[in-house]
């Protein structure tokens, strides 16, 4: 979901679900969490969402689609430098 910086009025009347939008706190849960949990130690190449371990979804186990926004990010990029 989205992190609403702003507070959860700010970017509610952009959706009709309430479980869209999360907290500052709370969005930064999961990533601060995989970075500081000593049960984590040396490892990597999992996926966790709202701290736990699962696994992603199909599409984005799909090497098709990997590669399609890869080279998209590749092309952002480069148009960035460019200016």
């Amino acid at each position: 979901g989205c992190i609403d910086a702003l507070g959860p009025s700010s970017l509610a009347r952009f959706s009709n679900s309430p479980f869209l939008f999360k907290f500052q706190q709370q969005g930064a849960a999961t990533t601060l969490y995989c970075a500081t949990a000593p049960e984590l130690e040396g490892l990597g190449g999992m996926y966790f969402n709202n701290c736990c371990r699962c696994l992603p979804s199909q599409e984005a186990q799909n090497e098709m689609t990997a590669r399609a926004l890869w080279e998209l990010s590749c092309k952002w990029e480069i148009g960035k430098s460019l200016g």
